[in-house]
């Protein structure tokens, strides 16, 4: 599917590459001057109409990387579906949608999300209210489908984001299914952080001659950002934690454990103390997922405490640290969970604590970076005893991209 050139009378620029005036003046106002490598890498090949296979992670900047080059060519007079994004989760479909919103801002194209945890009416005026993209859930599109509220034969670009964790939680039957209700025609991109034999053949079955984009997500993230260990024995965590969140440069931070139970004792624990925290984890309802969001990103909070399920997929703007209160299961995770600050072409900072009786995880955990991190003690503090709000900061970072200026 080869797309038409841009008209020099719409042209404008991005960094070193041509976009439509209606792009330009969406990414000035999103305070994007320079495409990242996967957007400088993919945008002229999807351009020319070739599908995708790229290995990037969230923060690498790939949802304007397919965003852009799909907006310019879709025609915002067919009040029609004509390109879908499938992400695993909820939260996800969510920021993926807003950023699209964005960049089509200008355009006339309109973005519709639909994912589950919520009621459909809301999503179904979206659609029959002629969104011409997208965005949503394996489980919300199959659903909607099956109603017959949802028809995907006008799509000619279909995305496949973070595909590597969808086939995890078990959606390949139904990316597969979603993909046969679109022309086979069509232009198909996807993204993932990982490139296992899962995902490979996905996309041998799913995609046409992809041209290969690899950016070294991994190392990118890792050489992005400062990373800390710290020893500390449990019954400890909590207070050293409360004096790195007493330091004034740690402007909005994410906490890491491992279950549920230990997210909900740790926000309690921190509430208790005068900290303006919030909790995240997948046994909370999507209004309550999306509440704590919006007051992480307004600026009602200073930290959020999470499972995993922050650990991709969430970009949070103005995240300058990250705290692993536990040990991460495996390296893989660790570098998706660092990944949330550093992100953009930001510094952000990663500290772990860890027990003395895991040394060995934590030696793993170095070997798999292929390089030692420094251990460093924790900034001196008052263990949490005066309370913080992150209003009465007195030295706000300075705004950019999208960063609040508070």
């Amino acid at each position: 599917m080869n797309q038409a050139p841009l008209r020099q009378d719409e042209a404008g620029t991005f960094g070193p590459l041509p976009v439509t005036s209606s792009i330009a003046r969406s990414l000035r106002a999103m305070g994007y001057s320079q495409p990242t490598p996967v957007q400088e890498r993919a945008i002229p090949v999807l351009r020319e109409g070739k599908d995708v296979l790229a290995q990037a992670q969230t923060g690498t900047g790939k949802t304007a990387a397919f965003g852009i080059p799909l907006i310019e060519t879709i025609d915002p007079a067919q009040r029609a579906i004509q390109a879908i994004i499938l992400v695993p989760t909820r939260e996800l479909c969510i920021q993926v949608a807003d950023e699209l919103s964005r960049l089509a801002a200008n355009s006339g194209v309109r973005v519709v999300a639909v994912y589950g945890g919520v009621g459909m009416n809301r999503q179904i005026a979206g659609i029959r209210g002629g969104a011409q993209v997208l965005v949503g859930t394996p489980g919300r599109v199959e659903d909607l489908m099956a109603r017959g509220l949802l028809r995907l034969n006008a799509v000619r670009f279909a995305v496949l984001d973070e595909a590597d964790r969808m086939l995890d939680v078990g959606f390949l039957p139904p990316i597969e299914r979603i993909l046969g209700a679109t022309p086979r025609e069509r232009q198909t991109s996807l993204y993932s952080a990982t490139l296992p034999d899962e995902v490979l053949g996905l996309a041998r079955r799913q995609t046409r001659d992809p041209v290969t984009v690899a950016i070294n997500p991994e190392q990118a993230t890792v050489e992005a950002i400062d990373q800390r260990f710290q020893q500390v024995e449990n019954a400890d965590k909590l207070g050293a934690l409360c004096s790195y969140l007493d330091d004034p440069s740690v402007y909005l931070a994410l906490i890491f454990r491992r279950t549920t139970h230990r997210v909900d004792r740790t926000a309690r624990d921190l509430s208790r103390r005068g900290y303006k925290v919030g909790a995240l984890h997948g046994r909370r309802s999507q209004q309550q997922r999306e509440r704590v969001l919006r007051d992480l990103k307004s600026g009602k909070l200073q930290a959020l405490v999470a499972t995993d399920i922050a650990a991709r997929g969430l970009d949070i703007e103005g995240l300058t640290h990250v705290f692993n209160l536990d040990m991460p299961d495996t390296p893989e995770t660790y570098v998706h969970r660092i990944g949330r600050t550093g992100r953009a072409g930001e510094t952000g900072i990663a500290v772990t604590f860890h027990t003395a009786e895991e040394d060995k995880e934590l030696l793993a955990l170095k070997r798999h970076l292929n390089g030692e991190k420094r251990t460093q003690p924790a900034p001196k503090g008052n263990g949490g005893r005066r309370p913080r709000h992150p209003q009465s900061r007195q030295s706000p970072r300075p705004s950019r991209t999208g960063f609040r200026a508070r």
